[in-house]
């Protein structure tokens, strides 16, 4: 039997009709130019936890791990 593996927005689009969302918090408010470096937090069906690490707004490296996230909660929790 062969396996296809799901593209980051199909697994995106799973894990929202499940409630399961990754969400970007600022570490600071106000206004900085490239914005403030976020910490990821997982909303899974209401129930929050907030990572440790920090990543700058918009760059590949935050992409890759928001991908990386769904992708293990995916795997982990919903499959």
């Amino acid at each position: 039997m062969v396996t296809q593996e799901l593209k980051d927005w199909e697994v995106k689009k799973i894990c929202w009709d499940n409630e399961v969302y990754v969400i970007q918090k600022p570490i600071e408010t106000g206004y900085k130019k490239g914005g403030y470096p976020v910490k990821l937090v997982i909303d899974y069906k209401n129930q929050f936890s907030r990572g440790k690490e920090t990543y700058e707004q918009n760059s590949k490296e935050l992409e890759d791990k928001i991908n990386e996230v769904y992708r293990y909660l995916y795997e982990h929790n919903i499959k």
